[in-house]
């Protein structure tokens, strides 16, 4: 969470950390602010992370107004493409965490990441990319 935080930080994306929301209100960001907000309480808590990388992800795409997290959503092209985002944000830290070294299972990961199962052929193909290079 913190080399996310950096990166936000390293591209004028603004955050707030709150306490203070309910646990099953969502993060969001308002784009045109380049800002966003983070629910530290978060029913699931090991989520968190990739909702930071999604919710820059809307910032860094360009999107605009103020956009909600929703894990399991893949209908919305921009809901996508953030996702798609998130996962370049979020796979090189996990993997430089991890002193190079991954799971052989892509789906270790994603269970580790919490990334929403709507997104298994994306994590499929970056794990392809990764043990290629």
């Amino acid at each position: 969470m913190e080399r996310l935080l950096q990166h936000a930080y390293d591209h004028d994306i603004g955050y707030t950390l709150t306490r203070k929301l309910d646990s099953r209100t969502p993060s969001f960001a308002q784009c045109e602010k380049r800002r966003m907000f983070i629910n530290m309480n978060w029913y699931n808590h090991d989520e968190i992370p990739f909702s930071i990388a999604h919710e820059m992800g809307h910032i860094e795409n360009g999107d605009v107004g103020e956009l909600y997290y929703s894990p399991g959503s893949f209908k919305s092209k921009y809901e996508r493409a953030a996702n798609l985002k998130a996962l370049e944000m979020i796979f090189p830290i996990y993997v430089d965490a991890n002193q190079g070294m991954i799971p052989h299972n892509y789906q270790t990961v994603m269970d580790q990441l919490q990334i929403p199962q709507c997104l298994e052929n994306d994590v499929r193909a970056k794990f392809a990319k990764i043990e290629t290079d």
